[in-house]
């Protein structure tokens, strides 16, 4: 992980989850992807300020329905709707740096592979049997948002900041991809090893 933001936004978040955790966690998830909507919207119509703002609230809700959810007990309901919702949240981001003439097609479709591909080998990775995959990758999730909003802020000042942005996404989110698939190999490959020796 690049960024490592889940390292202290529960820190940051706690006292605030307190006060909100008889709120369903999946409301919570919800507005994430409401935000993500209006972020798409706003990267159409080319409203930065709007932009920076939906932005901001994705990643706010995202980390915050994380730390509600472990408050109340996490469900296998809100296990799959906060990655489902998640990955439908990318999809309109990225479709709407696209659709906003950000950036071009091939480097926005190359980046939106890697990107559900790093969440992809991450789910299916756990689900052989590894309990926890975060921390494996140069960029996670919850890399990605904050680096596009950093990259809207310094739009701002720079025409191509978000270009460039989409660009280093394309690189790093494809290089987790490849770190998660060597990590595959590596672990999944001495498990069977172990089963064998007992």
């Amino acid at each position: 992980m690049l960024l490592g933001v889940k390292k202290y936004s529960e820190k940051l978040l706690l006292p605030l989850a307190k006060k909100l955790k008889k709120i369903p966690a999946n409301i919570i998830t919800g507005l994430g992807l409401f935000f993500a909507a209006l972020a798409f919207l706003f990267f159409i119509l080319q409203v930065l300020p709007l932009i920076i703002i939906s932005l901001a609230l994705v990643e706010f809700f995202d980390q915050l329905d994380g730390v509600v959810a472990r408050l109340q007990g996490p469900t296998k309901l809100g296990s799959f709707l906060d990655s489902t919702l998640d990955r439908i949240g990318d999809y309109l981001i990225f479709f709407g740096i696209i659709l906003g003439g950000y950036t071009e097609i091939y480097i926005g479709l190359i980046t939106l592979a890697g990107a559900f591909l790093t969440s992809y080998t991450r789910a299916k990775i756990e689900s052989l049997g590894i309990p926890n995959l975060y921390g494996v990758g140069l960029l996670e999730r919850t890399d990605r948002v904050p680096i596009i909003l950093i990259g809207s802020i310094l739009q701002i000042w720079f025409p191509m900041a978000i270009w460039w942005t989409m660009i280093f996404l394309a690189i790093g989110t494809n290089i987790t991809v490849i770190q998660r698939i060597v990590f595959a190999f590596k672990n999944l490959s001495e498990k069977k090893e172990d089963n064998s020796l007992s």
